[in-house]
């Protein structure tokens, strides 16, 4: 396995840990039963995002603890988002996924090997579980019914 691939990998890993605190802490704050409902989703996603890159993480001696500093700064990202408005909090979101995260996870598919097939399952999955947060977000922002079905679609335990 290349080195850019696990330093790679590593980042991704990193981003779920975020994306977990971030969406627990707004879970907190959430207004409605609908609210509760995406946060959730979006939890669970973050979620299962780090138990199916576990495995590989292992296998290729990268830790799989959680990060304390990364947890705290997730946490002050959900902190600011607080004094948004729920559209407000998922532009941010939207925003955030397509600039800095999914060129991110779509580039770990980049750095394998179609032969290694654990790490191109998790490549691509990884890529698609970016792809269904940034759908996902942009319907909550134009008002779609069923915003979150693209995260639910890819959760092996859907809320």
């Amino acid at each position: 396995m290349n080195k850019k691939f696990k330093e790679c990998l590593t980042e991704v890993y990193l981003g779920e840990q975020a994306g977990e605190m971030i969406f627990e802490s707004l879970l907190t704050t959430a207004e409605d039963d609908n609210q509760r409902y995406i946060f959730s989703n979006m939890l669970q996603l973050e979620t299962e995002g780090k138990a199916i890159m576990r495995p590989l993480l292992v296998k290729l001696g990268i830790p799989i603890e959680e990060n304390k500093l990364l947890r705290d700064q997730g946490l002050q990202i959900a902190e600011s988002f607080k004094e948004m408005s729920f559209k407000e909090q998922f532009e941010n979101i939207y925003q955030s996924v397509k600039n800095y995260y999914l060129p991110q996870y779509e580039e770990l598919s980049t750095l394998v090997d179609e032969e290694d097939s654990e790490a191109y399952y998790i490549a691509n999955f990884m890529g698609e579980h970016e792809r269904s947060i940034l759908l996902a977000a942009d319907n909550i922002i134009k008002d779609k019914q069923d915003p979150v079905k693209p995260i639910r679609d890819l959760l092996k335990f859907p809320i």
